[in-house]
């Protein structure tokens, strides 16, 4: 048994008063802006290329962010014979170059150039690259928090010997709920299975039973909510609308009917020699360039980009962007509002709007 003495108790404490003030100290010495340059050297040598993740030195700790070339033909991923692999993390991948499909819990979702796709959690998946040319993707995966937590779970089908929660015979493989959908039938006698709310009693509260009986049936209902959930979203079908912060695609989110708890994706436009609006928000953000070329304030520095840069933006950091090209410019933006949403913790700041 490990005693903490009368100074460790201190020291503790203060670090939680000191969090605060040292957590801006390091989002200023974390990493912004990664050239094009710099990802399109790497990805010469090797086909996955982490591009923003907190073992490269970014204080980003909800998600990471990562590209992956493949060649004709080739698997996006190891993509195994039939399972194909999953984890404990949600998932987004935008194509940015080539066509094929993938296999989400048995269903097959076709896809191209300019659409995405947002797998599941532990859903089984397996992604195939049909093109005659090579395959470019970007992929946003919460692998940081989820590790973080200590419930990171990545399992291959090539490599049983490795699977944490899949070796409970083949309802266990065809489950979303790690361990199995081993549900007592008395969880399921309590709750109405549309909404998986327990029922009230007498005076308006449930029983200490009735709430223990909704943890157990939790993860089940949990699972038909990520089988109902979107998974892909087409390029073409994208709505912009006008926003205080510009013109924005909001591609994966909650609100559309994807079940997801920690990370979402838009896509946001600036027109030719237009800037975007100014505002801060408490969730981490990651914008990759689809396209123009221009500048943006980020904490009073400027970071110039062009098509292919990624930009960090750090927690409350006001940024702003600014188009100097002629054409259209346009943002891949990954976020972890959701996240914070979930825990209560959001708050987004509106400066100067966007000059359309």
């Amino acid at each position: 048994m490990v005693m903490a003495r009368k100074e460790d108790h201190l020291r503790m404490r203060m670090e939680h008063i000191r969090f605060g003030k040292e957590e801006l100290e390091r989002r200023r010495k974390s990493p912004v802006h990664v050239k094009a340059e710099e990802i399109d050297a790497q990805l010469k040598e090797h086909n996955h290329v982490y591009i923003v993740d907190p073992r490269l030195g970014f204080n980003q700790r909800t998600f990471r962010f990562w590209i992956n070339l493949r060649t004709p033909g080739e698997e996006m991923e190891f993509s195994g014979w039939q399972l194909g692999h999953r984890h404990t993390v949600e998932a987004v991948i935008y194509i940015l170059k080539g066509h094929g499909y993938s296999v989400i819990d048995g269903i097959k979702y076709p896809w191209q150039a300019g659409d995405l796709i947002c797998v599941p959690v532990f859903a089984w998946h397996r992604h195939h690259n049909e093109s005659g040319d090579e395959l470019l993707y970007l992929a946003a995966t919460t692998g940081p928090l989820s590790m973080a937590m200590g419930i990171a779970i990545y399992e291959e089908e090539k490599y049983p010997e490795y699977w944490i929660f899949a070796q409970k015979g083949e309802e266990a493989m065809k489950t979303l709920v790690p361990g199995g959908a081993e549900i007592p039938p008395e969880a399921r006698v309590k709750f109405n299975s549309a909404d998986w709310k327990p029922k009230q009693a007498s005076n308006g509260e449930p029983s200490p039973a009735e709430i223990y009986y909704q943890q157990l049936a939790y993860a089940e209902g949990e699972e038909k909510l990520r089988r109902a959930g979107k998974v892909l979203v087409k390029g073409s079908e994208l709505k912009f609308g006008a926003t205080p912060m510009g013109r924005v695609a909001y591609a994966v989110d909650p609100k559309l009917g994807f079940h997801v708890k920690v990370l979402g994706t838009l896509i946001a436009e600036i027109p030719g020699g237009k800037r975007s609006g100014a505002h801060r928000h408490i969730y981490e953000e990651t914008n990759y360039i689809l396209s123009g070329e221009g500048y943006s304030i980020i904490e009073d520095q400027r970071y110039d980009w062009k098509k292919g840069d990624t930009l960090v933006i750090p927690v409350f950091a006001w940024h702003q962007h600014f188009n100097t090209g002629k054409d259209t410019a346009r943002f891949l933006v990954h976020h972890g509002r959701v996240a914070m949403e979930s825990t209560g913790y959001v708050h987004t700041q509106q400066g100067e709007p966007a000059d359309y």
